[in-house]
């Protein structure tokens, strides 16, 4: 079983104010070239400085603005799904001609396995793997709640790993949490 925590800092206003930057490429070779350094930004095979030495061989006046552009589409790039996506694009780079516009997702296509392989190690650094459970069930006799004096408690201990570190996660349930919590696994055990 997986316990996934996720987070992410795409927005898309974000991506819209630093792709209105690339939209003055009307070379189609030259774009192809940015959204494939963006793919290298983001596996990691160019740093920053490298990307702000690429910046005048674009025609970028301000290399800060071409960083935060391959930034941009390395943000988008981690969280494209190819299949979802590709009405999406066409929403996101409106600006864009429609032939730039469709090569957005060509040049994710072609790249796909490299960046697959790359959000597998980013999720294997922020997922956590439980190695076992125990479970505990409590009759509370007393509590500061008059009319209810008398209540079941439930405490699920999970040992997680996460890389090296062994964390316990623990929590409380009552007797509706608990048969929510087992109906959501069977549901999840049946798909």
């Amino acid at each position: 079983m997986k316990i996934r925590y996720t987070h992410s800092s795409y927005t898309f206003p974000q991506i819209n104010l630093s792709m209105d930057l690339l939209k003055n490429i009307d070379n189609k070779e030259i774009f192809v070239e940015v959204l494939h350094l963006a793919v290298d930004y983001l596996i990691g095979n160019i740093t920053e400085k490298q990307t702000l030495r690429l910046s005048h061989k674009y025609g970028f006046q301000n290399p800060y603005d071409f960083l935060l552009a391959i930034r941009s589409l390395s943000a988008y790039y981690m969280n494209y799904n190819l299949d979802i996506n590709r009405a999406e694009s066409s929403i996101l780079f409106s600006y864009f001609s429609p032939e730039m516009n469709r090569l957005v997702p060509v040049v994710f296509a072609a790249r796909q396995p490299e960046v697959a392989t790359h959000k597998l190690k980013c999720s294997k650094d922020t997922m956590f793997f439980m190695e076992s459970f125990s479970w505990d069930t409590r009759l509370i006799l007393g509590d500061s709640r008059f009319g209810e004096n008398v209540h079941q408690v439930i405490t699920l201990n999970l040992s997680c790993r996460q890389n090296k570190t062994k964390r316990i996660v623990f929590f409380e349930m009552n007797k509706i949490n608990l048969n929510s919590f087992i109906c959501l696994l069977e549901n999840m055990l049946e798909k």
